[in-house]
């Protein structure tokens, strides 16, 4: 090895070594903001009746899709800047006015949706949907304002952003339910965490300012956005179904359990995080994606195996004594669930950094074979939570599989193009 090469392996070595704490570091912040929303749901289950919590999970499974422009503006702005931009500040001016766009825009999609949701969850009335669109739309900066960081490999400033906005919002929301015992009341307190966390985002990004331009940015959120509304709706989709089609208790049961398969989709968010900005490069996929997938099957599969041996205490230790009735001891498939949603997630921010459309297309269709055949049951009466949980794990696995495939063929064209241009290099 030359001296060259050495201090290059030696450079290489020292960046690892420096970005490895804060990593870390992220990954610590995203698990207990994530225990912060497994507490208040915790809190909610418990504070609230059955058919209230059913209401306020359905509500938050709105949420869920809601946050997806957050999500793909995220993803964008830490694609672009992890492709290493000539001029990065010009780069950040535009991401940041492209968030705001997609803030606005999550403000009126969400006023245009509030009758129809009103009309599909059974609400009383519009007050909580207005409450949930409050939510959404600070949310969204916030999604921008963290891609700003995980783009530019600021690990450090993205934790404590991702601190804050978990301690803001999820405390919110526990202190709404505390006080006013209401899902509305939840969702009021989360409304104004959320609102200080974007202040909060905005500042530790420098305080970027406005330009134009914003068109190709706005285009990629909006095409990484089809993609991960299909994933994002399948995510939340078996709870919604069951709060449509379900007894108001048999839905309250399913949304307790669901807490088993949130928890299995957030433990491993954090390796998605610190990968995301190395998937803009060809090499970094194929270097990097296998180990990930096998640390989120190990963690999802340590998690399912704990539930498993819980058994029947698993939901009346979550949610109560009058829980646990219809499901017995398979709280576990929900685990399992859970697992095979943060798999989806890693192989679909695989195709999104690739630009495979056929990624986004096999996630709708999970998505539509999972609601066919829910409706099939219902229509003949043959629902039960376990059988909306297991179409839910069926269309999974499949679109697991699915994607696995795309990602050996993907990783040998781009293995094969890597090597053709080193040899004519």
């Amino acid at each position: 090895m030359t001296a060259t090469e050495t201090a290059a392996a030696s450079g290489a070595a020292r960046r690892r070594r420096e970005a490895a704490v804060p990593a870390a570091l992220v990954s610590l912040a995203l698990l207990g903001v994530n225990g912060l929303a497994y507490v208040m749901t915790v809190v909610a289950a418990r504070a609230l009746a059955p058919e209230a919590f059913g209401e306020l999970a359905a509500l938050l499974g709105v949420m869920f899709i809601g946050v997806v422009p957050a999500t793909a503006l995220q993803t964008a702005s830490a694609l672009t800047l992890g492709a290493n931009p000539a001029d990065r500040a010009a780069v950040l001016a535009r991401l940041h006015t492209a968030t705001w766009v997609g803030a606005a825009a999550v403000g009126v999609l969400g006023l245009v949706a509030v009758a129809p949701l009103v009309s599909l969850l059974h609400l009383s009335g519009p007050s909580t949907v207005l409450w949930l669109i409050a939510v959404l739309v600070p949310h969204t900066l916030v999604g921008g304002y963290d891609g700003l960081l995980q783009g530019n490999r600021r690990y450090g400033r993205l934790a404590l952003v991702n601190t804050t906005f978990g301690l803001l919002k999820s405390g919110g929301g526990i202190a709404g339910l505390l006080i006013g015992g209401t899902p509305e009341a939840a969702l009021v307190g989360m409304a104004i965490g959320c609102a200080c966390s974007a202040v909060v985002g905005w500042s530790f990004n420098g305080r970027p300012g406005f330009t134009r331009g914003i068109r190709r940015h706005v285009v990629s959120a909006a095409k990484a956005s089809g993609a991960l509304l299909g994933l994002v709706l399948m995510v939340n989709l078996d709870l919604l179904l069951a709060r449509h089609h379900l007894p108001a208790s048999l839905a309250g049961e399913y949304a307790v359990a669901s807490i088993f398969a949130k928890v299995a989709f957030w433990l491993p968010q954090g390796v998605s995080v610190v990968l995301l900005p190395r998937l803009a490069h060809a090499r970094g996929r194929r270097r990097l994606l296998p180990v990930a997938a096998t640390l989120v099957a190990l963690v999802g599969a340590l998690l399912t195996a704990a539930t498993a041996v819980l058994g029947a205490r698993a939901l009346p230790l979550v949610g109560g004594a009058e829980y646990g009735d219809a499901l017995g001891g398979a709280t576990w498939v929900f685990a399992m669930l859970g697992t095979l949603f943060a798999l989806a997630q890693l192989l679909l921010y695989s195709g999104i950094a690739a630009s495979d459309r056929v990624a986004a297309v096999a996630v709708w269709c999970a998505v539509a074979l999972e609601a066919a055949a829910v409706e099939v049951l219902a229509a003949r009466e043959g629902l039960t939570v376990l059988t909306v949980a297991g179409i839910a794990v069926g269309a999974s696995v499949l679109l697991v599989s699915t994607g696995l495939l795309r990602l050996w063929r993907t990783h040998a064209r781009e293995g094969l193009e890597l090597r053709n241009a080193a040899a004519t290099a």
